[in-house]
């Protein structure tokens, strides 16, 4: 047995997944690596967090594999229903060989623009006692506070199952405190557990901001592996994997990630999309900038891209992309703490393409650096681009292509942080009327 918690309200929904899993051939727990039993999957109108317990999978074939493909090989299109359809059947024909001994648990967290959070619990299983033939679909749409303990929840006090439901009523928590909050009742759950539920553990939020809705993750823990994403069909982890490499001896690791889902602004109504799809390519090489401390001393390197992204819209469409890779390097252990900079920070600025032709302000990012607590900080803030007049876009066209904020942090040289930034991109007709 494993553990998952859960909490939402009508603010956002928080989820917690620990690293232990099951063998279903000899019944031994399995301190596997992060990203073992935790994935995260963007469609075209929702953002999902999925987290699992019971059944790790066999040797050959692990349990996060084939639901990473099968999320994978769904529409762009779906929603949470036919997600939740497709899941079900897979995991009755893929749990059917282990008998009474295949459990599993599945817990969806689900954001989309505009819209109430939502949850899907898919299984088999009844914790107490053997696994069921059949899997079971529980949706919820949050209204009102909401509280979860999936997998083992025998290993959760009186105290802490308090502390999950005050959480949920708590509408005025801060993303980061009720994170916090649940990555240390899971730590007292495990202590709890007698080996069965790991003290590291995934812990996700999607919360919302207007009608935008913000999504941020975070590794506890030291363990290696990575957190599979994918978004609109595209594998954001293997990208991350062919663009970047671990020092010698060293491997990539998780440790956190941040984006969003950005609802169309006021005043600029999305019409319906029209024509046929096009495909373009969106190009930029990497860039390489130094962070320093106040006093010009080099604390790390930060690399971004570098970019090649083909995509596939239609106008008056907006869509969802991974943009563009970034990675810390050269990290010194040896640096003091300093305070947040003033603004403006320094710009990295970098050619950026379509289509192989140059779009003439390129690409320009923000990155602010500091050290609090021991603890480095590099935040990237939103940035937007209007490209008119380049490559397919007509005269009265034009593509913006929108990054939102990210941070990254991280506390010890030993990490490899790395993350990708994501973007939304739309092409449609001026919005400021003009043509030529």
């Amino acid at each position: 047995m494993t553990l998952i918690l859960t909490v939402a309200n009508s603010r956002g929904v928080y989820q917690s997944s620990d690293y232990q899993l099951t063998d279903p051939n000899t019944g031994a727990l399995v301190s596997d690596r992060a990203g073992s039993k935790q994935l995260r999957a963007n469609f075209k109108e929702l953002n999902l967090f999925l987290a699992f317990t019971g059944v790790a999978g066999t040797t050959k074939h692990r349990t996060i594999d084939w639901l990473t493909a099968e999320l994978k090989s769904l529409s762009l299109e779906s929603n949470l229903q036919a997600i939740c359809d497709a899941l079900s059947r897979k995991s009755q024909v893929s749990m059917r060989p282990y008998g009474r001994k295949g459990r599993l648990t599945m817990v969806l967290s689900v954001a989309s623009v505009g819209k109430p959070f939502r949850l899907a619990e898919i299984s088999n299983a009844d914790w107490g006692n053997k696994s069921r033939h059949q899997f079971d679909i529980h949706l919820y749409t949050i209204k009102k506070p909401f509280a979860l303990i999936s997998g083992y929840s025998g290993c959760v006090p009186v105290r802490e199952q308090a502390l999950l439901k005050a959480l949920a009523r708590k509408l005025d928590a801060t993303p980061k405190e009720a994170m916090d909050a649940l990555a240390e009742i899971n730590a007292t759950a495990a202590r709890n557990s007698r080996g069965c539920v790991s003290e590291g553990c995934w812990v996700t939020a999607q919360y919302a901001d207007g009608r935008d809705r913000h999504f941020a993750t975070f590794n506890v823990g030291d363990q290696d592996g990575s957190i599979t994403e994918l978004a609109l069909g595209m594998n954001l982890t293997d990208i991350v994997k062919k663009n970047f490499r671990a020092a010698p001896g060293k491997e990539l690791r998780p440790v956190q990630s941040a984006g969003l889902m950005l609802a169309p602004r006021p005043g600029a109504p999305m019409l319906e999309p029209i024509g046929g799809p096009k495909t373009f390519l969106v190009s930029s090489p990497s860039i390489v900038g130094r962070l320093t401390s106040p006093s010009g001393q080099h604390c790390a390197s930060i690399e971004i891209g570098p970019i090649s992204k083909n995509i596939t819209m239609r106008r008056n469409e907006r869509v969802a992309v991974p943009f563009a890779p970034i990675r810390l390097t050269s990290i010194q252990s040896d640096n003091e703490n300093f305070a947040k900079p003033m603004h403006p920070w320094p710009m990295l600025s970098s050619p950026l393409s379509i289509d192989g032709a140059t779009v003439p302000s390129g690409w320009e990012y923000r990155v602010g650096y500091w050290i609090e607590d021991d603890v480095h900080h590099v935040e990237i803030p939103q940035s937007s681009l209007r490209i008119r007049k380049v490559a397919f876009l007509g005269d009265d066209d034009e593509l913006v292509i929108t990054v939102p904020e990210c941070l990254v942090t991280w506390d010890s040289i030993q990490d490899v942080p790395t993350g990708v930034l994501e973007a939304a991109v739309i092409w449609c007709a001026r919005l400021d009327g003009t043509n030529g």
